[in-house]
């Protein structure tokens, strides 16, 4: 004999509104100096044409600040964070890996 069971509904609650992530990949291709857009200064940021100097596992990190990103080995970087994902191959903050936090 079989016994008759019934499930019962599940309760609906209040669906909470899905929150959409987006995150754009680092990007690999190099940017022409002329392209990047001028943007408004960060006052942790060294001025214009100085160099931050960093050792990192034993290497001595140089990066030019310029106008509009910056400069290392060769390559220009839109942000300092950039920089830094790039010497740590992870994603960190460049202001913290810099030291250049208040």
């Amino acid at each position: 004999m079989k016994k008759n069971t019934k499930k019962s509904a599940p309760k609906t609650t209040s669906a909470k509104p899905a929150v959409l992530r987006v995150v754009s990949p680092i990007m690999q291709a190099e940017t022409a100096l002329e392209n990047l857009p001028v943007r408004p200064r960060d006052n942790r940021l060294p001025a214009p044409g100085s160099i931050i100097t960093k050792t990192y596992r034993g290497k001595t990190i140089e990066v030019k600040v310029l106008e509009n990103g910056f400069e290392y080995e060769g390559k220009v970087f839109k942000s300092i964070s950039r920089v830094a994902m790039t010497i740590v191959k992870r994603q960190i903050s460049g202001y913290v890996f810099f030291g250049l936090t208040k």
